[in-house]
């Protein structure tokens, strides 16, 4: 062969090269998917309080590539998020504060200043891609919430057409029904999306974090792109007591009527004298006992039975109004719910399993887990106060058999139904569970680095 001919050659065979190069993207990661967890309760919060969780993440996952923070308002959180972007710049950084205290494999983590924890991930064929915007009160929250899926599809390198894992949402106090109808609107697919509002120690409008921008108030969306099966469930536990009726005058967070009564008249009746001690005829009184027998819209499932979401009756007015945790409608079915404190402890328990099972997860191959938790449902168990709320945590322990997860506590829970869409709730658990097992149906292609 002469040498002219020995360079075609080669040439043909480097453009051949390129070309399935191009059309067949060599795998996101030869790694396996790894995730672990780090944790902190140091009274001296910020960079200490990182640099902690950060050593014990470094066991299992010393260089993550995307990392989940959970942490309790006022505890340093630039510190927090310098520490954290300083130690890992190319890491896409996911972070909201939470209700007093967060969790964890390891159990619960209530600090007497503070507490924080994170979950790294590494490896795996998962591309990730956040966006948070900044909420002002006069915003359109829905169209919000539409740029930022947008944006976030723009940084993990997809496109509208790629269908998304899971969904992962930082909302916004009091807007969180328009926020989920962005996502719906955006994202029609039936997608699974675990999220919580975001709040500080007194439920209040917290941090949400994307990268080293921190913002409040604020709503921060994550989309994960995976070809390794994830579940996730959304679930509250309490049982309908075959009370119910249809809001005559109401809407947004404001109900007033219940079939053409004042709508307290009507919860007090069903309740069967529960809130008789409350005395709201000169002044309204925020209203902390509704956690077990709160009101709840619902949806029927296709074997009858009805899948409560609920919505939480937070202040009783003079006038016979009830504000509440969610947007109601007039026309629409109110129904009256209970539960119980062993309700509400075992439900962290079946959130998880029910996640594995809309999954299709066995144990042996979770990688790891992410769990939000109401704390308006946590402080009904004490909230560290005896040994309730780390009960709760060990009904998820049990269930994880070891594999780390985190989580965080917060004023209002969404999530999904399969086959029915977002919703949000409150007094509710939501839950996903990361897989090393790939799901065949799924195909990722991208030559960007996630």
């Amino acid at each position: 062969m002469s040498a002219v001919r020995r360079i075609q050659t080669i040439q043909t065979l480097f453009f051949l090269g390129a070309v399935l190069f191009w059309a067949f993207p060599a795998p996101l990661d030869a790694e396996p998917l790894t995730m672990a967890h780090g944790w902190s309760v140091n009274p001296q919060g910020g960079t200490t309080a990182a640099e902690e969780a950060i050593a014990m993440m470094q066991r299992t996952v010393p260089n993550p590539r995307f990392i989940v923070l959970f942490t309790t308002a006022d505890y340093g959180e630039q510190e927090i998020v310098q520490t954290l972007r300083g130690r890992f710049p190319q890491a896409k950084l996911f972070g909201m504060n939470v209700y007093k205290g967060v969790f964890s494999s390891d159990g619960l983590h209530v600090g007497e200043k503070g507490s924080l924890a994170i979950m790294g991930y590494a490896g795996g064929n998962l591309v990730f891609g956040i966006s948070a915007k900044s909420v002002d009160d006069d915003a359109d929250v829905t169209a919000l919430t539409k740029q930022a899926i947008r944006d976030a599809i723009q940084d993990a390198g997809m496109t509208e057409k790629d269908k998304p894992s899971l969904i992962l949402l930082g909302a916004t106090k009091g807007k969180e029904d328009a926020i989920v109808r962005g996502i719906d609107e955006a994202i029609p697919d039936d997608i699974p999306l675990v999220g919580g509002t975001h709040c500080n120690d007194v439920f209040g409008q917290g941090y949400v974090i994307e990268n080293d921008k921190l913002f409040k108030p604020g709503l921060i969306v994550g989309l994960i792109y995976s070809q390794s099966k994830i579940g996730a469930s959304f679930y509250s536990g309490f049982i309908g007591k075959k009370k119910s009726g249809k809001i005559t005058a109401g809407d947004g967070r404001i109900l007033k009527e219940i079939e053409g009564r004042p709508a307290l008249d009507v919860y007090r009746e069903w309740s069967g004298g529960y809130f008789d001690d409350i005395d709201c005829s000169k002044e309204s009184v925020i209203v902390m006992s509704s956690a077990v027998c709160p009101l709840a819209k619902a949806i029927q499932l296709p074997n009858g039975t009805l899948r409560y979401i609920p919505v939480r009756p937070w202040k009783f007015n003079p006038d016979g109004s009830l504000n509440m945790g969610g947007d109601i409608r007039n026309g629409d079915d109110i129904y009256y719910v209970e539960g119980n404190k062993k309700a509400l402890r075992i439900r962290a328990g079946v959130v998880t399993r029910d996640a594995m099972v809309n999954g299709k997860i066995k144990v042996k191959n979770i990688i790891g887990g992410l769990h939000i938790y109401c704390g308006g449902a946590a402080k009904t168990l004490g909230f560290g106060q005896g040994e309730q709320t780390s009960k709760m945590v060990g009904e998820i322990q049990n269930v994880m058999d070891g594999k780390p997860f985190i989580g965080g506590f917060t004023a209002g829970e969404q999530g999904y139904i399969p086959g029915y869409g977002y919703f949000h709730g409150n007094l509710m658990s939501s839950m996903v569970v990361f897989s090393q097992e790939e799901d065949p149906a799924v195909q990722i292609a991208t030559t960007t680095a996630p």
